[in-house]
């Protein structure tokens, strides 16, 4: 009796050893055309209608501002190099403003224009000079500062965009699924109806956080100009002025 049983337990064993490898095989099989498959995210965007659209035209005015602000946002454009500055500080020693002019046309940037305003106004107010060479400085980094602000627009508006095409997209699916007897076909419906929905927000975090990321990138390298462009005026100020 025990024999028999011992048996049958075996055999029911084996059986179920032989279903559960075919099952995972098959499991194996479905994941394996499903990666060959991949996801063709253009055409999902596409999918998202005017919210997909929206993030498009969004993900290309972000890279615009990449693309400006890595021009513009330059070393050579607001501080000088440390010879440029060591030779404008030596002017004032040698009494020569003259030439400050010739430097800043040929080395134009925010530090040489200030420079260039107080050579021109030499003959003023010395406190007077100072500190509208102080405004002028400020004003400079502002105007750069202003022009990141666009890479913080971007990271804001790409989530929120992204999250009403998904809220839209969801409202869509429950609307066809109620509309369906079938269960298979309301499954597959809601299924592809849901994937289209949460590529937006996909598509929405993408952006964001490429933009977010450029624009503290470039405040924090404006913040590294600023230190040193007011470092540079100080010693020309002391140079000039100082007594």
């Amino acid at each position: 009796m025990k024999a028999s049983r011992t048996i049958t337990m075996g055999v029911v064993s084996l059986f179920g050893l032989i279903v559960l490898h075919q099952q995972c095989y098959a499991g194996v099989n479905i994941l394996a055309e499903a990666d060959a498959g991949g996801i063709d995210w253009m055409s999902e965007i596409k999918k998202g209608g005017m919210t997909g659209y929206a993030l498009m035209i969004l993900a290309v005015i972000g890279v615009l501002f990449i693309i400006e602000r890595s021009i513009n946002l330059r070393r050579a454009n607001i501080i000088s190099s440390p010879e440029v500055v060591k030779q404008v500080a030596a002017l004032g020693h040698e009494h020569d403003y003259k030439e400050m002019n010739a430097i800043y046309q040929k080395n134009a940037s925010s530090f040489t224009k200030v420079a260039n305003y107080m050579a021109e106004n030499e003959d003023n107010e010395t406190s007077d000079v100072m500190v509208s060479a102080a405004d002028m400085a400020s004003r400079e980094i502002e105007s750069h500062r202003r022009r990141n602000y666009g890479l913080g627009v971007v990271a804001t508006l790409a989530p929120l965009l992204g999250l009403l095409g998904t809220m839209i997209g969801m409202i869509e699916a429950f609307a066809k699924f109620s509309k369906l007897t079938d269960s298979s076909e309301a499954a597959l419906v809601l299924g592809d109806s849901i994937g289209k929905a949460l590529i937006t927000t996909a598509v929405g975090l993408i952006i964001a956080i490429a933009a977010l990321s450029a624009f503290h990138f470039f405040k924090v390298k404006l913040g590294g100009f600023s230190d040193q462009l007011e470092a540079d005026l100080d010693l020309v100020q002391h140079k000039w002025f100082k007594k």
